[in-house]
């Protein structure tokens, strides 16, 4: 009988760690994903995987199950990861429907304004911002003089920060909100709620970390570069440009118990996880949690600071074999990545490069940018995850040095000299 191993959407990264490890563990390896999309990536590197199936709805799982029986699979993976953030519950769902009846449910990865209710619920409480849920964006508009300013909206269930707005004030509301009525999810069907929290000024930070049998253990941390882009109308979106990350051999106690909570919470006990968090006046205010491997190249910079194979780990994890004994071995103390978007910022780094004679430039996926439909399946991947330039990859002895050195990359087109609310990251 052949061991398959089916992963559900295609990473956003161009990386496929999972699927490396499952070939070198003898897996058949399969992946599922809109066919557009796989097209799509296909101009620019080809997919590892034996098998493509092709599907118009990924997120629906008795879609996946069903085009892999048209493709011929007949036998049942046994192992079923998701690629992509939009993809986590339908390949939980999946991982439920094989297991059948007598397993009992299995886990389920909540949206986003799921886990601040239950965060909410829980005792001790952390910290995190004032919070609201709103069903489409024009309810949002509706309740304009109920809404706390600066205020963030988010979609539930997005990823890749898209949908996401700073509004400052009422008066730009309207013109975010136009924005989000005309903004498709991924695969380009529509988002299942919103949420509007309270906007706070802090440096952003993400652990990554594996657990297995509710036993939690985070790997590295990183801090996050922010991005903020302001549209010729004003309004305000953000991109997450890069991380700065560290192993998490001697983590902050607040920061461990919040990794801890989080799992147990949320009922989290097995795989692999990052959970994103603010830092304000030195106290972790909880953002989001997700429930699957960083995509940006995280995983490289996890290994690159820790010696740890990340993917290995987790997928070792969900096919039953346990937690192996983790060994951190440092190649370097610290290692960031930042992605460039505009030619100034490539120009820049490009010349710090020259005369420090420190970091590299990593060439991009050179995935085209496309000109389609706001209404195309391929809408959220293009404005999100196209026209990158390159990642500048720069090693260092300190976290602050190379956060330093990428916001000078990045302050030479402004992003972030906006005014007093855009704080320093």
């Amino acid at each position: 009988m052949r061991k398959i191993f089916l992963q559900i959407g295609a990473t956003r990264d161009g990386q496929n760690p999972y699927c490396a490890v499952a070939k070198r563990e003898g897996y058949f390896t399969v992946l599922a994903e809109m066919g557009d999309f796989v097209d799509y990536q296909s101009l620019s590197f080809t997919l590892p995987f034996d098998l493509i199936v092709r599907l118009d709805r990924p997120e629906n799982p008795w879609d996946v199950l069903q085009a892999c029986l048209r493709a011929g699979l007949l036998e049942h993976p046994q192992v079923v990861l998701a690629g992509f953030e939009a993809y986590n519950v339908s390949a939980g769902r999946v991982r439920e429907m094989l297991a059948g009846p007598d397993a009992g449910p299995g886990f389920i990865p909540p949206d986003k304004y799921a886990q601040r209710m239950a965060l909410r619920k829980a005792w001790p409480r952390f910290p995190q911002p004032e919070f609201r849920f709103f069903a489409s964006p024009l309810s949002i508009r509706d309740a304009r003089e109920a809404l706390l300013y600066p205020c963030v909206i988010k979609p539930v269930d997005g990823g890749g920060g898209l949908g996401i707005w700073l509004v400052e004030q009422a008066s730009q509301l309207d013109t975010v909100i136009n924005k989000l009525v005309d903004t498709m999810n991924y695969g380009g069907r529509g988002f299942s709620g919103f949420i509007v929290e309270s906007w706070l000024c802090g440096d952003e930070y993400s652990l990554q970390g594996v657990v297995d049998n509710g036993h939690a253990v985070a790997l590295t941390c990183c801090q996050k570069v922010i991005e903020h882009h302001s549209d010729q109308d004003g309004s305000i979106s953000f991109y997450e440009s890069g991380h700065v990350a560290m192993a998490a051999q001697q983590l902050p106690a607040s920061f461990t118990s919040l990794m801890s909570f989080c799992c147990e919470t949320f009922g989290y006990r097995q795989g692999a996880f990052h959970i994103d968090f603010i830092v304000v006046n030195g106290e972790p205010h909880f953002l989001e949690m997700g429930f699957r491997l960083s995509g940006m190249g995280v995983v490289n910079l996890v290994e690159e600071v820790t010696g740890i194979n990340w993917a290995e780990i987790a997928f070792h994890i969900e096919a039953g074999r346990g937690m192996p004994e983790l060994h951190f071995c440092q190649a370097a103390q610290v290692v960031g990545r930042l992605r460039l978007r505009q030619p100034l910022q490539y120009r820049q780094a490009e010349q710090w490069i020259a005369q420090q004679q420190r970091g590299q430039l990593l060439p991009p996926l050179n995935l085209p940018a496309l000109d389609v439909s706001p209404r195309s399946s391929l809408y959220a991947d293009l404005t999100r995850h196209a026209g990158i330039l390159a990642t500048f990859r720069l090693p260092g002895n300190s976290r602050d040095d190379v956060l330093a050195t990428f916001h000078q990359i990045l302050d030479v087109t402004s992003f972030a000299t906006r005014g007093d609310l855009l704080c320093a990251e």
